[in-house]
């Protein structure tokens, strides 16, 4: 699900259980106007950090513990 910043929903995708989020995020966020996209560790992944950085937004998104590379994580903003 993709929402404004004060939560109002601007659309979601319906998957079976058993799909991941991640490769439905950048689906989600394609042609939204966005300053910065949060999402949560499950949304850790190249592709989408390469969406959110082709909007020239800034990813906010935790690091997911297995992740060799670590980005820079905005803790102020992800509160």
């Amino acid at each position: 699900m993709a929402v404004r910043g004060l939560g109002c929903p601007v659309g979601f995708t319906l998957t079976a259980g058993q799909k991941g989020d991640a490769p439905q995020a950048a689906a989600l966020i394609e042609g939204l106007p966005a300053a910065v996209v949060i999402a949560d560790t499950a949304d850790d992944a190249d592709h989408l950090r390469q969406a959110i950085a082709a909007k020239s937004a800034l990813a906010v998104i935790p690091n997911n513990p297995s992740r060799a590379l670590k980005h820079p994580l905005d803790e102020q903003l992800y509160a």
